[in-house]
């Protein structure tokens, strides 16, 4: 946690959803058909697990992982529309909880829409391929966030994606501290950023100029 994260924070229940398995129909409208259960379970933050579309090309496995987005400004059409998420998060916060969306932007899957039109803003191979830097996660390639165009379109995007709930970005190295900092104001956006860190000091020095004062930002920035 950030130094200065609320320590009220430390009492809240959270609830993680994967909306896939959650139940048979494997949609937004039945997470929330279900919501006012959940909320009497005392729980007071909503955590789903990527909501995105997912990559066809290396796919791993028949439905893919959730982490290889392929559009972070789309919602995975087997879960239903922009509209079916929209009406899940008002019931969240109507029944007074906060609500989390888990992203990845530290990369992408193959075939996204960043890779088809930005394929100057990822890390490159040798050979001038895409790749990434952990080889066994064969279905992803890397962002790079030495291209400064790059770190505005995402800024952007944290406010589509957060701009009236929270952000839990996994793998980290570079955007963890994204998102945090910009919830902090400058896209307009409050809200609970929380991080996940896979190692290297860089993310020290990264996120150290971003604010914070430990690797993991998670940070009370208003209510949401």
């Amino acid at each position: 946690m950030a130094w200065d994260t609320s320590k009220a924070l430390r009492q809240q229940v959270m609830y993680c959803v994967y909306v896939r398995q959650y139940s048979k129909e494997g949609t937004f409208e039945k997470v929330r058909e279900d919501l006012t259960r959940i909320r009497d379970l005392g729980v007071d933050i909503l955590w789903l697990l990527p909501i995105h579309p997912i990559g066809k090309t290396c796919r791993k496995g028949v439905l893919g992982s959730p982490y290889a987005i392929r559009d972070y400004r789309a919602v995975n059409e087997e879960y239903g529309t922009m509209q079916d998420f929209d009406r899940l998060a008002d019931e969240v916060h109507r029944l007074g909880m906060r609500l989390i969306i888990d992203v990845v932007y530290n990369h992408t899957s193959p075939d996204s829409w960043l890779a088809q039109n930005h394929p100057e803003w990822f890390y490159h191979k040798a050979d001038g391929s895409f790749g990434n830097r952990i080889g066994e996660w064969s279905d992803i390639i890397d962002l790079d966030y030495n291209q400064p165009e790059l770190w505005d379109y995402q800024i952007e995007d944290v406010g589509f994606n957060g701009g009236w709930f929270s952000l839990r970005c996994g793998a980290a190295c570079a955007a963890g501290f994204l998102a945090a900092r910009t919830a902090r104001g400058k896209s307009g956006t409050a809200g609970l950023p929380v991080a996940e860190r896979i190692g290297g000091a860089g993310i020290h020095a990264r996120q150290s100029r971003a604010g914070y004062g430990q690797p993991v930002g998670q940070r009370d920035l208003s209510g949401v």
